[in-house]
């Protein structure tokens, strides 16, 4: 018996049977790789937790702040659409929509109907599982999951019966957070190497430019297309020197620049910040000292107010970068893609201050290929472009070196000038010396978005 869920999940069933017509996921399989394409979703942005203290409405230029991948569940295959999560493990369906900042939005999506499928098997346990801005609590299941023509049998999963400020189900693809090696159940990715689909636990995820809808996540595969350069790797930090001894996808970020309109270039000098990529994050959140240098971005006035940023939005047109760099690789973002617009017509800076932890949310992924190899512990970093129609896509083996070393995308390398060392101070914490002086942007509501607090809270 699943309790509630009876009263509380096939209510949002029916609520969603009118659910409007969007892209479905494209998803094709090959000798060992699931590519499957990821979808940005219009509406209210989920945002990272530390942003959760202000509540604004903000969207992305042309569209989504969350990326969907659409799956099926149950026998027969019931179709839903799911939030990317590399912040968390696990997978869940069903939001109560009634609880979410968006209601509508959550309901025009279809939810799983459990008395519907005949393979669903009910574990008896339960747990609850905090996010940034929100939680669910949820019952577990196992179940058959559909990927494409690829099935996971006997997946565990869970159903949410209350949940509060999360518009939709989530599929993680991090590691079990409390452990390096072990987790508690085998999530999809485990699930996915256990029953042969792929080779090893690994992905490659490619979210896209605002200008640009349709991302990929590749599993168990990487797409040469879409990216320049080679992949760089960049070894993942072991929980025991993480910011709450947490195990994600933990790197260290070296150094922050800027590259100007005009060409010309300054970044920080040495700096060892550990950071993890969050595509379930729509804002980056940086150290104080770094977010406070960025008052160097031009026409940037920080507005107390707000916390955020405010920014001159003609400087969107303009080809300036703000850049990352791990060791020797540099990500370079451009201003469009760093930045949002406002309802009320102003814009701001998609970077948010946090002395926790830090995160690189999508206004860095939406410029950054990644590779992620759970096996291996790394992750594989290079500048995401696309050059050609076609994909181009070599399967991950196993082993130590599941990930070949020395890849070089298709498309041609842009070359990065030269920065001035020590141009930016990203170490000392300061009063901001531009203060934006006018009108407060419409800055009233931030959500937070599935980036999670802690993974999972309790079991019973």
């Amino acid at each position: 018996m699943l309790p509630l869920l009876l009263s509380v999940s096939l209510m949002g069933s029916a609520a969603a049977s009118a659910s409007a017509q969007r892209p479905r996921s494209v998803i094709t399989r090959g000798d060992g790789y699931l590519h499957a394409t990821v979808n940005a979703i219009l509406g209210v942005p989920a945002l990272n937790k530390r942003a959760a203290a202000v509540e604004a409405e903000v969207v992305g230029q042309k569209g989504g702040t969350r990326y969907g991948i659409d799956i099926g569940v149950g026998t027969p295959a019931q179709p839903l659409t799911l939030i990317i999560d590399t912040g968390s493990p696990d997978m869940w369906v069903n939001p109560r929509c009634d609880t979410t900042y968006q209601p509508s939005e959550c309901l025009s999506y279809p939810m799983f109907d459990y008395t519907r499928s005949s393979t669903l098997q009910v574990s008896g346990f339960a747990d609850v599982l905090r996010y940034g801005s929100g939680n669910v609590t949820i019952d577990y299941v196992t179940d058959t999951v559909t990927i494409g023509s690829a099935k996971i049998t006997n997946q565990i999963f869970g159903i949410g019966f209350d949940s509060f400020n999360i518009p939709l189900g989530i599929l993680g693809l991090s590691p079990a957070l409390a452990s390096a090696t072990t987790s508690p159940y085998p999530f999809v990715l485990d699930t996915l190497v256990d029953q042969g689909i792929i080779k090893s636990r690994a992905f490659s995820l490619d979210l896209r430019s605002i200008t640009e809808p349709a991302g990929a996540v590749v599993f168990g595969g990487i797409d040469k297309s879409k990216f320049s350069g080679s992949l760089t790797r960049v070894p993942m930090l072991d929980p025991s020197v993480t910011p709450g001894g947490t195990n994600r996808y933990w790197i260290t970020l070296t150094g922050i620049g800027l590259t100007f309109p005009d060409g010309t270039a300054d970044r920080s000098g040495a700096i060892e910040v550990p950071v993890f990529p969050d595509s379930g994050g729509t804002l980056s959140q940086l150290p104080t000292p770094i977010f406070q240098a960025f008052e160097v971005f031009p026409t940037a006035q920080f507005d107390p107010k707000s916390g955020f940023w405010i920014i001159d939005c003609r400087v969107l047109d303009q080809p300036g970068t703000v850049d990352f760099y791990f060791g020797s690789k540099r990500i370079a973002v451009p201003y469009r893609d760093f930045a949002w617009h406002l309802d009320d017509g102003s814009c701001v800076l998609g970077v948010q201050p946090t002395d926790d932890e830090p995160v690189l949310g999508d206004s860095f992924l939406r410029a950054a290929y990644v590779v992620h190899d759970q096996d291996n512990r790394a992750l594989h970093l290079a500048q995401a472009a696309s050059c050609r129609a076609s994909q181009n896509i070599i399967t991950i083996g196993s082993g130590a070196n599941a990930v070949p070393s020395g890849i070089v995308g298709d498309c041609p390398e842009v070359e990065a000038p030269t920065a001035t060392a020590g141009g930016i101070d990203a170490t000392a914490t300061r009063k901001p010396t531009n203060i934006f002086s006018g009108n407060s942007p419409d800055v009233t509501g931030i959500g937070a978005g599935p980036g999670p607090a802690g993974g999972r809270a309790s079991t019973t």
